[in-house]
């Protein structure tokens, strides 16, 4: 009887071992991540910006010329705030007394969100032949610095009239800027501001990204065309009561912008 068995075992394969699940092999490429939004890509952290635009215009009236234009440096810190300087607007013009100036020097902070960036602005704002006085300049943005966006400024100032000399405390101006991208380095800019005494531009032009994502590294040149008009202390009206006096100089005439956008 054993050796009947040992000859079954012999002659019947060996039984099979149990099969096991099959593991799935870890995917070699991971996933490319996904492109920013085109119109709403992040906000700048972590980053200084150093941005400035020009608008040199020949008057179209006697032997004037004139420049109106902005600069400022921004610190974005990793926690959605700002702090900078500007010069908005930083004006000069000459005309037949003399060579003018004027602008808005000021101390600039901001909470920057995804789509949100609330801040304000107090300085000084200096003039040649015109008064100087205390610069506040609320600011307003809807949306991404980089995407589909609207930019707003507006200043008053607390200065002594210039026909009475008594402190008065009323609107100086505003700035605005709107941005339309069609593409991930390309867009649309539309700009404008005006003062009410002093200086008014209207440019429609182009924003392109040369190099970076917006991030260190980044630059981005601007350009358009538009028209531009200047006045350090306006001549007098001698129509009025008060009596005044002394230099002026205005300009104004067609325009074109250049500005560039630099991060690090």
């Amino acid at each position: 009887m054993s050796a009947l068995l040992w000859a079954l075992l012999l002659v019947l394969p060996p039984p099979a071992a149990p099969s096991l699940p099959a593991v799935a092999a870890p995917s070699a490429v991971a996933a490319a991540p996904s492109a920013p939004s085109l119109l709403a890509p992040p906000p700048p952290r972590d980053l200084t910006r150093l941005a400035f635009v020009v608008r040199p215009f020949l008057g179209l009236t006697g032997n004037s010329w004139g420049q109106l234009g902005e600069a400022r440096i921004e610190h974005y810190f990793r926690l959605p705030f700002m702090l900078g300087v500007e010069l908005a607007p930083a004006a000069l013009v000459s005309g037949s007394e003399g060579l003018g100036a004027a602008t808005h020097a000021r101390l600039v902070g901001a909470y920057v969100g995804e789509y949100l960036a609330v801040g304000l602005g107090v300085g000084a704002r200096l003039q040649r032949f015109g008064t100087r006085g205390l610069s506040i300049a609320p600011s307003l943005r809807l949306g991404s610095l980089d995407g589909l966006s609207f930019s707003f400024t507006y200043s008053q100032t607390v200065a002594p009239n210039m026909y009475t000399g008594k402190p008065t405390v009323g609107l100086s101006g505003a700035l605005g800027t709107l941005y339309v991208p069609f593409a991930r380095r390309v867009g649309l800019e539309l700009a404008g501001g005006f003062s009410l005494a002093n200086w008014a531009y209207a440019t429609i032009g182009l924003r392109q990204r040369l190099t970076g994502d917006g991030g260190p590294g980044t630059w981005i040149l601007s350009a358009g065309l538009g028209a531009a008009y200047i006045v350090d202390r306006p001549p007098c009206d001698f129509t009025s009561d008060v009596v005044c006096g002394g230099a002026s100089a205005t300009s104004f005439g067609p325009t074109i912008s250049i500005g560039l956008d630099r991060r690090f």
